[in-house]
């Protein structure tokens, strides 16, 4: 079952489209590491040990613009997750959607957020293993664009040209576009990761 976010069902639509030139990245960072600490504390030492957490996606680079909602990955020792790690997730109030739209490895499990600066958005954490195909490539984006100027202006330009379908209100399109930069493109062929034409997708 591929992933399919329902805008409708899982936030408020004009948070959801709403494009931010400067996202308030600490507090953001913030939200996500009280988030770890809160399904981290749920699961068991001993498998907690083969676990690592981590804030991904746009939202993890200081001064990327893009969406409000925050990402984030749960990597696994194994290919198939602990089921403690799934019970501490619909614990923290997340839904499993489905298998991300980029690779069949990667789970996906989401949250509408109710309350705060984030209230209206949608936050989600991949579920993947750790040196997989998903993992590297969301790790080398984020990494990418936080060590190399280059890197992070070809994401950041795709993404303020993309955001014009966001205006019109068509989030296949803008991930679509935003997709079409070096650094993407270079990293999804590196890693695996191949685009479907009918994208969908608030990563």
């Amino acid at each position: 079952m591929a992933a399919n976010i329902d805008i409708g069902k899982h936030g408020d639509k004009e948070k959801v489209m709403e494009f931010v030139d400067e996202l308030p990245y600490e507090k953001i960072v913030g939200f996500v590491q009280d988030l770890g600490n809160e399904i981290l504390s749920k699961i068991p030492d001993a498998v907690k040990a083969d676990l690592v957490f981590e804030h991904v996606g746009s939202t993890s680079i200081k001064g990327m613009p893009g969406t409000w909602h925050p990402d984030a990955a749960i990597f696994t020792k194994e290919l198939n997750p602990p089921k403690e790690v799934v019970t501490a997730l619909l614990d923290t109030g997340f839904n499993f959607i489905g298998i991300g739209r980029l690779h069949k490895y990667d789970l996906w499990f989401v949250k509408p957020l109710h309350e705060g600066f984030l209230k209206g958005c949608i936050c989600k954490i991949h579920v993947t293993k750790l040196g997989g195909d998903p993992a590297n490539c969301v790790q080398e984006v984020r990494d990418t664009c936080r060590k190399e100027q280059w890197a992070f202006d070809s994401y950041k330009n795709s993404k303020v040209t993309a955001a014009k379908h966001l205006a019109e209100g068509n989030m296949m399109e803008y991930k679509k576009a935003k997709a079409n930069c070096e650094l993407l493109k270079k990293l999804h062929a590196k890693n695996n990761i191949v685009v479907p034409l009918d994208l969908n997708t608030l990563d």
